[in-house]
Formats: C-alpha cells, sequence, structure tokens
C-alpha cells in the first residue's frame, strides 16, 4: 500500500514535536496558495520548518524561550492550515513522489532537529517554559 500524503505530511508535522544550518527558506504564505500537489506542500512544509528552527536557534535562555513562544503562535496556526488543507488532498503517491518530496524535506528536518537538540537543555532546566513550549507545539499538528 503507497502513503498518501496527509500521512506523509502529518508525518513531518509530528516529527516537530520528537526529539547544518542553512539559510532560512523564503516565507510561505498559506492565505495566498494551498498546496495543490505533493511537491508544493512539501516545500510549504519546509520552508515553515525551516521558520521554525529559526525561531527555536533564538534560544539560549528562560527569557529567549518565552520570546519564542510568542513567535511560534503564528507558526502553530500555519502549520494546522497547511495539515488541514493537506489532509483534504486523496491521490497517493507514487514512490518517486514520496522520493521527491523527501529530499525536498531533507535540509529543513536536519536544521529543525538541530535546533530542537539546542533547545532542550534549556528546556529542561526551565519545566514552565517547557509545558508552555509543548502546548504551542502540539497546536501544530492538523486540524480535523
Amino acid at each position: 500500500m503507497k502513503p498518501t500524503l496527509p500521512i506523509v505530511v502529518f508525518t513531518a508535522l509530528c516529527a516537530l514535536t520528537s526529539c547544518g544550518k542553512k539559510p532560512a527558506a523564503p516565507a510561505v504564505a498559506l492565505e495566498q496558495a494551498a498546496p495543490k500537489t505533493p511537491e508544493d506542500a512539501a516545500k510549504q512544509v519546509s520552508a515553515l520548518q525551516e521558520q521554525l528552527a529559526e525561531i527555536m536557534e533564538s534560544v539560549t535562555d528562560a527569557a529567549s524561550a518565552e520570546s519564542a513562544i510568542t513567535k511560534l503562535e503564528p507558526l502553530a496556526g500555519k502549520f494546522g492550515e497547511l495539515g488541514k488543507a493537506v489532509q483534504g488532498m486523496d491521490k497517493t503517491l507514487s514512490p518517486e513522489q514520496d522520493a521527491k518530496m523527501k529530499e525536498l524535506m531533507k535540509p529543513s528536518q536536519a536544521r529543525l532537529s538541530a535546533a530542537m537538540e539546542k533547545l532542550m537543555p534549556v528546556l529542561q532546566q526551565n519545566p514552565e517554559v517547557a509545558g508552555k513550549f509543548n502546548e504551542v507545539m502540539s497546536r501544530m499538528s492538523p486540524k480535523s
């Protein structure tokens, strides 16, 4: 059975809450264009992951973590909107499309992973901030 696009993108979005720096990708305005192809979806996810990584990379202590939480709020909505838009896509991915999507998202996922690793010690030292952070991150999954 081939994976469907919603499952692939949902998996990518879920990876955000688990746990080489590149220039940030240009911002993607979901209000302007919902993804029409798997490649569009992968590009939008990648752009959002780059924005998320940039915010996380700015965290060095509790105060900067609190500031980052404020910046994460708008991204949570964008991730949710993107997830919802992708869930509406009913075509399945070919092995080629699946490979292309993974390749498109690989750099932003690597940057995001590195940013999460850097962020973890700050959150571990500040449980109250970690709770707020996790609350915002949980809103990044697709809404049905």
